[in-house]
């Protein structure tokens, strides 16, 4: 990992013990009397055959230097040492002394060790017997103290997890080698993205400082649990993340587990959290967990036993939650860190005798005002008329971070005189009711916002946008601009969802801060405290239940939620819910109803009943009004008997239906617009009436492992998303193929369904004509040897991913693709040059094509970034030199960057550095502007993904331009984490700011860049 790793936007000097960047995978350390030139040869070449760098000191050290030095600061840029401990290595100081410097790195940073016993016995080594004793024996020389050292640095390694061959007749060497080589990939493969932080970590550095002090990093033995204690919205999951990040490379295994408190609470949500930690800490294996029970001793077992862990353990809020994740000290390894967020220290209580609390400072008055300054003037301080006023807001937020994000967020390019009257109310508010505090930017909403809001915070936290928006307007609510309103308060946010991968872009689920979801739900409590069935909504299961026991319901209730728990049904009474004429959201888990379904509701618009008991949904139901029906998880057999005209209908949700042989008369929902039928195993036959449904946009068969036949003819004319893995008896998918010039997405599995009887090396592009809305489109290793002209005519395409195939060439029409932003040619071995692209790409994808000789810059980039990794032709053809000199007359209106192997800086660059910023003053310009700079960089990656942020301050001018991109690129072959070395060159325009130039001659710049995950050795700009 890069050196910058940990940086929070803060002097990367500041952060305690920052990882060093890794020259090589692995050091070996042997004997060479005995296996130098058998054994360790050996292990060596499968090394390097499985794309290792690995350090043998008799091959890399040069003639004529320092040997000890070389070999010490070898180790030292070694992720891993593998010591081949044989009959002759105790025979050798040099040997010993290797080991010793081995196992100080082990202490002292996160350097593996991974120790090989080859023909001799882990016991001889660990208490200097036999073989070991003798050799030990024969150093007569040296001295007590050096022999000391040896000795304590062959027991600690002989108490290592390790690999052991006794002798040649116990096992196979080449099997042995095998099985060394997969744990070296296994340790180097366990590397985790980095946990995303907030865009402004204003005071995260000196409270990560405290928190890292408290769980007494330095000291190996002992077992270490912190909790993080504090109110909502106080930065503890901030905080615990920087944590993590800096930290997680010295354990063994590491998991950040998010949202526990919710998650607990969704079905079967324990077991959820298990298979959580499991699948982090047990890479690609499939854990069958059944029970909860079960989970707990599996994490025993095969998690905590033997492993130094960290896990960080996001607001936990029960005895039950820790318990099921089998947290107590006597299951950990010594060495092991829990780092655990929670605002009820109630439920820790098993564990207070042993952890330490540590409860975050709120923000001090100069971290309250940069930060609440960098949401309400876009800058880390106040505008200079408006400083007074500002310390008042900051006054009245407390220091709590999110009081101030959303404060910030609702004043900003407000009149003062605006500000003053928000004041006004702020003062009215207690200063400790955070709350309340927060309260004021709800007050400003009018009141069909309010509503939205409320719905929001009491029902679709976490629900997809569109979903919500397609409920909502069933409500006669305008959610589309009311929820604009909401996230430019910064009341919700948006992030990517997950589950149809490439897809999840156009899935954008609504979060809201736990915070503001309380102050919404207390706002709704706050209707009626002491009778819940006067309430608006209900979330709450005891007041849910209490309710229907009591038959208390009224006509005030327009939502309620009612989860039983995982093992033990509700059963209410129907009679319960005539009162509740205006209920629009009904949300039922495994809850048993009595007949009369005819009182339910007549205006629902979202009905989800999961554990659903009947094999049929009864015709007393009414359903006409339905925008969402959602019965998965359910025993139903038939959906509905005969044709239901639901003509609202957009989402039919039957998912995990076990019992569903074949789908409903689908005839009568002419709008619906998603229909999930996974894991239904039993399902044998989709409806013909699923032709009428001409505004489907998302069928998922997924997993109907009886499927065999879908409907003829031509239907889906607008779907979007389709998906039919694991549909395995599914015999032909031709009939579909009218569907298929609208089909945004293919996934793989789909592919290798519908291409099934045919040979991909044979495979033709022509039939693509017709997919003029394709978004997606991805051919992976299909051995395609000519890409035709008429790709161009895929006019939507926006991700092409052609990795592993064998054309030589891109035909000139790819330039028409301007909709295009990701392509993908890695592994392509014959592509010799690349053609003119369309200047809407972002990420051009062009790693080990090892015969590509040219390509061509002649476009209009705009934010284009293109990765040429292990291209050696086309380094041989076109030098980094050549390729800066062309950039500079090339150079476009936007911003272009071009990445290659080696450090090959360009030394004739004006301005150059090796720290964050460069100054300087820009010459005078003679009848003509600055256009921009060419820049170069040389850089190693410390993960799949980094940040890479640009600031141009003109000091001149008083304009700052802020550029930045986040880059989730995977770099193939050799290892490039930490290093080999990279360099990035490219060129980057200026703009035009009410018909000035930003930069001209004579301005006073200031140039700062931040990495992150990135570790920059030298940088350098060259004006244009």
């Amino acid at each position: 990992m890069a050196a910058a790793s940990c940086m929070i936007q803060e002097p990367l000097s500041l952060f305690p013990n920052p990882p060093p960047p890794w020259k090589y995978d692995v050091f070996l350390s042997f004997s060479g009397v005995d296996t130098g030139k058998k054994f360790t040869s050996h292990l060596l070449a499968a090394l390097e055959r499985n794309g290792f760098q690995v350090f043998r000191d008799d091959r890399e050290l040069q003639k004529g230097g320092e040997v000890g030095w070389g070999v010490n600061k070898a180790i030292e840029e070694s992720r891993i040492s593998l010591p081949v401990l044989s009959k002759s290595y105790a025979m050798s100081g040099w040997c010993l002394d290797e080991l010793q410097k081995i196992m100080e790195c082990k202490k002292k940073s996160q350097h593996i060790v991974l120790p090989i016993f080859y023909e001799t016995k882990p016991s001889d080594v660990r208490n200097q017997a036999g073989n070991v004793a003798e050799a030990l024996a024969n150093h007569h020389t040296v001295s007590s103290s050096r022999m000391e050292k040896w000795k304590v640095a062959l027991t600690e390694v002989a108490n290592l997890s390790s690999f052991v061959l006794p002798n040649l007749d116990d096992g196979d060497e080449a099997s042995f080698i095998e099985h060394i080589v997969e744990g070296v990939e296994r340790k180097l493969n366990s590397t985790i993205w980095n946990l995303q932080l907030v865009s402004h970590p204003v005071g995260v550095l000196p409270r990560l400082q405290k928190l890292l002090k408290l769980l007494s990093l330095e000291s190996s033995d002992g077992i270490c649990i912190v909790a993080i204690w504090g109110i909502g919205g106080l930065g503890k999951t901030t905080i615990a993340k920087a944590a993590y990040n800096c930290i997680y490379r010295q354990f063994e295994g590491s998991s950040f587990v998010p949202e526990i408190r919710e998650t607990s609470k969704r079905p079967n949500g324990l077991n959820l959290l298990q298979k959580y930690i499991l699948s982090d800490i047990l890479r690609n294996e499939n854990c069958d967990i059944r029970s909860c029970d079960e989970g707990i001793e599996f994490i025993k077992r095969r998690v905590l036993r033997g492993r130094k862990l960290l896990l960080v353990l996001d607001d936990v809020d029960q005895i039950q939650q820790l318990k099921a994740l089998a947290i107590d000290p006597k299951f950990l390894h010594r060495g092991s860190r829990i780092i655990i967020t929670t605002r009820d220290i109630s439920s820790l209580n098993s564990l207070r005798s042993m952890c330490e609390v540590y409860m975050p400072e709120q923000l001090n008055k100069h971290e309250s005002l940069q930060l609440f300054s960098w949401h309400a003037f876009k800058e880390d301080h106040p505008l200079e008329n408006y400083m007074e006023i500002s310390n008042e807001v900051v006054k009245y937020a407390g220091g709590i971070p999110l009081a101030l994000e959303v404060l910030g967020s609702f004043l900003l390019g407000k009149t003062k005189s605006e500000w003053r009257s928000a004041m006004a109310k702020l003062k009215k508010i207690p200063h400790n009711d955070v709350i309340g505090k927060l309260k004021i930017s709800f007050d400003s909403l009018n009141e069909e916002e309010k509503d939205l809001f409320l719905d929001i915070a009491c029902f679709f936290v976490g629900i997809d946008r569109n979903f919500t928006v397609q409920v909502l307007q069933g409500c006669n609510l305008f959610p589309e601009i009311g929820i604009r309103c909401l996230s430019d308060r910064c009341l919700i946010k948006y992030e990517l969802g997950y589950e149809f991968g490439y897809e999840s872009r156009y899935m954008h689920l609504i979060v809201m801060h736990d915070m503001l979801r309380d102050m919404g739900r207390e706002i709704v409590r706050q209707e009626s405290v002491k009778e819940p069935g006067k309430r608006s909504r209900l979330w709450d299961q005891e007041d849910a239940l209490q309710m229907l026991i009591d038959n208390e319901g009224s006509e005030a209730i327009e939502g309620l939620i009612l989860f039983s728990s995982e093992t033990k049904d509700f059963k209410v009474n129907a009679k319960a819910f005539p009162k509740m004429n205006r209920l629009r959201v009904l949300h039922l888990n495994h809850v048993h109803l009595s007949a009369g379904y005819e009182h339910l509701s007549r205006r629902l618009v979202w009905l989800r009943w999961h554990g659903f008991n009947l094999k049929f949904v009864p015709s007393q139901l009414y359903m006409e009004n339905l925008i969402a029906l959602d019965l998965s998880y359910s025993m139903i057999k038939q959906v509905w008997k005969g044709t239901k005209i639901l003509g609202k209908l957009k989402f039919l949700y039957l998912s995990h239906c076990y019992y569903l042989t074949k789908t409903p008369d689908l005839s009568g929902l002419s709008n619906l617009e998603e229909l999930l039928l996974d894991n239904c195993i039993r399902l044998l036959e989709v409806d013909n009436s699923i032709r009428y449904l001409h505004k489907l946009l998302v069928l998922n068969l997924k997993s109907c492992k009886m499927l065999r036949k879908l409907p003829s003819g031509s239907w889906m004319l607008n779907a979007k998303i389709l998906n039919l893995s694991g549909c395995s008896k599914l015999e032909t998918f031709t009939q579909l193929q009218g569907a298929r010039s609208n089909l945004e997405s293919m996934s793989s599995s789909l592919s290798s369904c519908s291409l099934r009887t045919k040979k991909l090396d044979s495979l033709s592009l022509n039939s693509l004509q017709g997919l003029s809305c394709l978004k997606l489109l991805r051919m992976e290793n299909c051995n395609l040897s000519h890409i035709p002209t008429e790709i161009g005519r895929l006019m939507q395409l926006e991700c092409l991913d052609l990795v592993g195939n064998s054309f030589c060439s891109l035909p000139e029409s790819m330039s028409s693709l301007t909709n295009l932003v990701h392509l993908n040619l890695s592994y392509c071995a014959s592509l010799q040059s690349l053609p003119k692209l369309s200047p809407s790409l972002q990420i051009v994808e062009v790693q080990n094509c090892s015969s590509l000789e040219s390509i061509s810059l002649d476009s209009d980039w705009q934010h284009t970034d293109m990765f040429f990794y292990n291209c050696p032709k086309l380094a041989i053809k076109h030098s980094a030199d050549e390729l800066g000199r062309s950039l500079l007359l090339c150079m476009g209106s936007g911003a272009l960057c071009i990445s290659l192997s080696g450090d090959k800086f360009l030394n004739w660059l004006q301005y150059q550095t090796t720290g964050s910023r460069i100054s300087f003053v820009v010459p005078p310009l003679v009848n003509q502007n600055l256009a921009g700079w060419l820049f170069c960089a040389v850089y190693t990656i410390g993960e799949y993904c980094w940040r890479i942020w640009c600031e141009i301050h003109n000091k001149t001018k008083g304009i700052r331009l802020d550029y930045g991109r986040n880059y989730s690129v995977k770099l193939f072959g050799e290892d490039h984490f930490g290093d080999p070395i990279h360099t990035a060159i490219g060129y980057f325009s200026f703009c035009r700011k009410n018909g000035e130039m930003e930069i001209e001659g004579g301005d006073e710049v200031e140039v700062f860049f931040l990495f992150d995950n990135v570790l920059v050795k030298k940088w350098g700009i060259h004006l244009i």
